[in-house]
């Protein structure tokens, strides 16, 4: 977790205190005297607004109030040892947020009608603490039922904890076990609290893909006013600013400042007398237990005015629930909060009951959902030894591996899926690579030692090492691309041995690890794979191999080696290769000044190396900027050495705040298509035409899909072919969903939750005209997104909460056009954007416990134009020539 800068400064300021006045401190004495009464004046302010911080719209509220506190009794060995009584006076709830006069809620109220009448007695009765050397022992108090206000009273008596020496230490409080720095200054002490380093009990998750994650910044300062080491005053101010990685406008800024002013002192009891003052506990009246000073885990409270999920889905049968529309995510996201709290006999009546076309809509929620009573439903409605439900079975396993925080029920519930009987080749397949999937996730999110994710792991393993048939070996050697598990690196280096069809896929998954794991031993095969030392490997095993040494840290001698390479190679590798050097070389490429020093030697930088004829091509740009993410992308254009398509790999990748994500790869084959253009096929005769597509979707492989397998087949596809594309993956995903709880110093807790939706639809195509010479290949990515926060006050007599959502729709195209007819052939790459419309909301919601309540909702609408990204000159102008007057900036 990243430090603010107002953190780090203060952080600075402390360490610099503390090292110039590590010998000042209090001359300690006793703080609170027997048979004196001190009141102080307290205040709480608290204010709830958007993360954008515009001040439009905030929600909030003040508490007033006089604080009694004397000391009961006092250790006769050590007088600094003392069980001090506190509680609240005279309270009052203020007005903090300027609106206009009609607009507050709480004007002409009485104290009791806004919190309530049992709040207010429950808020008065007297905790006891036990301080020595002015640090917090134990906290005792009533056997109370209301969760707040035992709370605000841990958050008060926290108050009273501070030291009178400088330094650091670990502190227990409201907060929770938080390391805290003092620096002591005359009668003044500077507290500091390291808000990242609370340890509390587990509560909520968080999407296991940090570009999907939040980013929490929090600070605590308090200022101590110390007179013989009485507190005369104390002023705690606090912030927290929670906010999407991916667009910091949505979440929330919280501010919280509490103040102690000691007003007046007054004659009262003298202190109880005797050696422990358990004895005193027993003799006061009332019935004093143990109190813990943390706040404690909290719990999330069930909607109480939500319709139940089948009342819900009679709703949407009169809607028309369509693919990348934003009214369709709105709804699968309310969809999913209704199934988290419904029963399983509940969810498996409403797919039972439910139309056709809207049982994949409940499939995608009820995954989404992953509560054990949502999977157990599913598990209990699906069959899969039913082939009439493979479209379903699809649906559900995708939803599994798309699940932004896998638990070890939905783990297990696909291992029992595996082990179990499946009918159909393709939904066992799709399995194996979901399961993939969930492991890498759960690995993410530091769950690999789990007994469940190893038994997971050792079922892809042995299942590949039992195998021979080579379509067996593909899948799994996919599902564990999808897990990305660095143990797995050496396995993937023994496929690297076996024919091109594996051997690509092992290439394609080590091309996934981050370069701290790429070894000497992993750069060593790859060398021996691209320079083809004692064995010949493909083109495109050997074009992976070699990015894999340029992306990877890149020694001197291997750049070196790959640009001598050049002047050797066939027209088409030896172009690309060429083109490679020339992408980096305009980028911030880690291989950029590497290269730059190799070409120093002019024995390289020559045109013999660098400016090579062919139609091979790499291209390089960002696809989408802003101030909290880029989205760089990587297009490889691969012609085989007689002048035909033979592979083209697009890459998008996202980049927010130190995280990085695949966002989307695809990867389009074709090969053997020289036996349809009256091409040479000598040197490829044994290869079978085919044409397929690999994707890979945020972080997730996906199953491959065939477009055609020989001659006979693309025939067959050619006769009844019906125009439409082939569909890679179509629904609605839970991007993000996090949940966090934070307990302000007041002792009030915050529930801060995050969810986001996508609804997409990525097809493929491609279509060889034999009688013009012409191939067209398209990728069509379409989605509606919808992403809101709620950060809300979570208090028994008052609801304070803040909301923003942001709405989108988009669509982009990624298509080429390759002309046969003469040669070198002509072919055109072209990435459009569609414009979109974007739409953001902040609104603000309050109530108190007499049942007002007030909401005001702002938001803004635009349009985000749309384009087609600039590749290069060369591109361009080839677009011109094949398409005509087709507007292209390609």
């Amino acid at each position: 977790m990243k430090m603010t800068k107002a953190f780090k400064n203060t952080l600075l300021t402390l360490s610099f205190l503390v090292l110039i006045e590590k010998n000042v401190s209090f001359t300690v004495v006793p703080p609170y005297k027997s048979g004196v009464v001190y009141e102080y004046l307290y205040t709480l302010d608290i204010l709830l607004e958007p993360a954008s911080g515009s001040g439009i719209l905030r929600s909030g509220f003040g508490i007033e109030a006089l604080i009694q506190i004397h000391s009961l009794w006092r250790n006769s060995t050590n007088k600094l040892d003392q069980l001090i009584q506190i509680q609240f006076q005279d309270i009052k709830v203020l007005k903090n947020v300027k609106r206009e006069d009609n607009q507050y809620i709480f004007e002409d109220s009485s104290v009791e009608g806004l919190l309530g009448q049992d709040t207010v007695i429950q808020l008065r009765k007297p905790v006891l603490f036990q301080s020595v050397l002015g640090k917090i022992v134990r906290m005792f108090g009533a056997n109370e039922n209301n969760g707040t206000v035992l709370n605000m009273k841990r958050g008060l008596v926290s108050m009273f904890q501070f030291q009178q020496h400088s330094g650091s230490i670990i502190e227990n409080d409201v907060s929770g076990k938080c390391s805290v720095t003092y620096a002591v200054s005359q009668n003044q002490v500077l507290k500091l609290k390291n808000l990242q380093s609370c340890e509390n009990p587990t509560f909520g998750h968080t999407s296991a893909n940090k570009v999907f994650g939040v980013n929490w910044q929090g600070i605590i300062k308090s200022v101590y006013s110390v007179e013989n080491s009485l507190i005369k005053s104390v002023v705690s101010e606090e912030t927290h600013v929670i906010s999407l990685n991916l667009q910091s406008t949505v979440g929330s800024k919280i501010t919280s400042r509490q103040q102690l002013e000691l007003l007046t002192t007054h004659t009262g009891a003298a202190e109880f007398s005797g050696p422990r003052f358990e004895e005193i506990l027993t003799a006061l009246q009332g019935s004093y237990i143990p109190i813990d000073l943390n706040a404690g885990p909290l719990k999330k409270k069930p909607c109480t005015n939500c319709p139940s999920v089948t009342d819900y889905m009679k709703t949407l049968r009169k809607k028309r629930l369509e693919m990348y529309n934003v009214s369709t995510v709105k709804n699968f996201l309310k969809m999913v909060r209704l199934l988290r709290e419904a029963e399983k006999k509940e969810i498996i009546h409403l797919l039972r009951k439910a139309e056709d076309s809207v049982i994949p809509f409940i499939i995608d929620a009820a995954t989404a959902a992953q509560t054990p009573a949502s999977l157990g439903a599913l598990t209990s409605y699906l069959k899969f030894t039913d082939e009439k439900q493979s479209p379903l079975l699809k649906k559900f396993l995708y939803a599994c591996a798309f699940s932004s925080h896998p638990t070890k029920d939905l783990l297990n519930t696909l291992t029992n899926v595996l082990k179990g009987e499946i009918t159909e080749k393709e939904i066992q397949e799709i399995a194996i690579i979901a399961l993939g999937g969930v492991l890498g996730k759960m690995c993410a999110m530091d769950l690999c030692k789990l007994q469940e994710v190893e038994l997971a792991k050792n079922l892809i393993l042995e299942r590949l090492i039992n195998t021979d048939e080579v379509s067996e070996i593909k899948t799994y050697l996919l599902a564990l691309k999808s897990a990305l598990l660095p143990e797995t690196i050496p396995l993937f280096l023994q496929y690297t041995e076996k024919p091109s069809t594996v051997s690509a896929i092992a290439l394609s998954a080590l091309q996934r690890f981050p370069s701290a794991h790429i070894d000497n031993k992993v750069k060593d095969q790859m060398r021996r794979i691209f320079h083809q030392r004692g064995k010949s490997f493909g083109e495109t095993v050997r074009l992976a191999a070699a990015d894999i040494l340029l992306n990877n840290i890149p020694q001197h001698v291997d750049i070196r080696n790959i640009i001598l390479a050049i002047g050797k190679e066939g027209p088409e590798v030896s172009k690309y290769l060429a083109s490679k050097i020339q992408s980096i070389l305009h980028s911030d490429h880690v291989a950029k000044n590497v290269i730059l020093q190799v070409l120093e030697d002019p024995m390289l930088n020559n045109y013999n190396h660098l400016s090579r004829i062919g139609s091979s091509s790499t291209y390089s740009g960002y696809f989408t900027a802003t101030k909290d993410m880029v989205s760089p992308y990587h297009l490889d254009f691969l012609f085989s050495e007689n002048g035909f398509l033979r592979q083209i790999n697009s890459n998008f990748f996202t980049h927010s705040h130190g995280n990085q994500m695949h966002s989307l790869q695809v990867s389009i084959e074709a090969k053997g298509l020289q036996s349809f253009f009256g091409g040479d096929t000598e040197e490829e005769e044994e290869e079978e035409a085919m044409a397929g597509m690999s994707a890979m979707l945020f972080n997730v492989q996906l199953r491959p899909v065939v477009f055609f397998q020989g001659y006979s087949d693309l025939m067959e596809k050619f006769w009844a072919a019906t125009g439409e594309p082939e569909n890679i993956v179509k629904g609605t995903i839970l991007i993000i969903d996090h949940l966090q709880a934070i307990s302000l110093q007041s002792g009030l807790q915050t529930l801060i939750e995050f969810q986001g939706a996508i609804s997409i639809d990525i097809s493929g195509s491609i279509e060889i005209s034999l009688l013009s010479q012409e191939s067209k290949s398209t990728v069509t990515n379409r989605g509606a997104m919808v992403i809101g926060s709620r950060t809300q006050i979570d208090a028994s007599f008052i609801q304070a909460v803040v909301e923003t959502k942001v709405e989108a729709t988009n669509a982009f195209i990624f298509g080429n056009t390759v002309n046969f007819s003469e040669f070198p052939v002509l072919y055109c790459l072209q990435l459009k954007k569609e414009s979109f419309p974007y739409r953001e909301t902040f609104l603000v919601y309050e109530s108190f416990a007499d049942g007002k309540n007030f909401t005001l909702q702002k938001g803004r609408k635009f349009n985000v134009q749309g384009g087609e990204a600039s590749l290069n000159q060369d591109n361009s102008n080839m677009c011109k020539k094949l398409l005509g007057d087709t507007d292209t900036t390609a």
